[in-house]
């Protein structure tokens, strides 16, 4: 082996270390607990083969749930791109007013998901919130949004894209930066109007970063957990419960705190955002090279 090759070795050694220790050991033991009965107290836990993955099979809350993860992800990413696309069409450019408006689009990224999740509770509520307040003075009742089914879902994914888009943007605009002047000079003096500019010219120079936000902000959605939980818990009936929701329920919540069948689940949904995640990057890739 040359010298240059057991330098290359070495230093890739240490992340090579904390990549084995950090995420594929604890893949294996998921994967391991996933194949046993083991309950939260690890107490006399069983190997039981693929038991849980057949169990997984008859239960139709898991069948809803992944029915709810999916709505919720196949509506919040394109509605957070396009959200995005749209604010940076108004606001394209790089002057301190841009600036600003960039600065407060991303502010509720940076706050915590919980924090924004109590916020909008006590704002939606019907009984006591500001918003049923405002439209009760001009005669207008609104439903219970977090607790009707046919609203609670729509009302989440709403909550979601506003807490969420400013960093959707925030790369969009930095990417739209970068975007050569000469090829916007280009396009008036051949006539095109700002929208075509945006369109023809915007939209092919940052392709790469809508991509990358499309497949961090969809693995994202996957895994949707936390302002579910503070808003409806899952519910009601269900209607808002996702994977995640699903396993934290089986593994932590509800007695008998079945924490092998809630791990075999979660390696459900890694397999399930892996090959999404993978069919869509073939996707993009294939378009890159056409």
């Amino acid at each position: 082996m040359k010298r240059n090759q057991k330098l290359a070795y070495l230093f890739i050694a240490p992340s090579s270390l904390i990549l084995i220790i950090f995420v594929f050991v604890p893949l294996f033991e998921a994967f391991f607990i996933s194949l046993t009965n083991m309950d939260i107290y690890m107490n006399g836990y069983n190997f039981i083969g693929v038991d849980n993955y057949l169990r997984i099979l008859e239960d139709s809350r898991v069948w809803n749930a992944t029915r709810n993860t999916i709505v919720y992800t196949i509506i919040e990413v394109p509605l957070q791109i396009a959200l995005s696309l749209f604010i940076l069409l108004l606001m394209l450019g790089n002057n301190k007013f841009h600036k600003f408006l960039r600065t407060v689009f991303y502010i509720p990224y940076v706050c915590s998901m919980t924090a924004i999740s109590v916020m909008w509770s006590m704002i939606l509520n019907k009984n006591s919130g500001m918003v049923a307040f405002m439209l009760s003075k001009i005669g207008i009742e609104i439903p219970n949004l977090l607790g009707t089914p046919g609203y609670a879902m729509g009302t989440v994914i709403a909550v979601s894209v506003w807490k969420s888009f400013g960093y959707t943007l925030t790369l969009l605009s930095a990417a739209a930066l970068g975007v050569s002047q000469s090829l916007y000079e280009a396009a008036e003096i051949d006539g095109a109007s700002w929208i075509k500019k945006f369109i023809y010219v915007t939209i092919p120079g940052i392709r790469e970063t809508i991509a990358f936000c499309l497949v961090t902000t969809l693995i994202t959605a996957l895994q949707v957990f936390d302002q579910i939980y503070v808003l409806t818990q899952g519910g009601p009936l269900y209607s808002t419960e996702t994977l995640v929701g699903y396993i934290y329920d089986r593994g932590f919540k509800t007695a008998p705190f079945d924490v092998g069948y809630a791990t075999s689940v979660a390696v459900y949904l890694f397999f399930l955002i892996a090959i999404i995640t993978f069919v869509l990057r073939r996707y993009a890739t294939r378009r890159e090279e056409e």
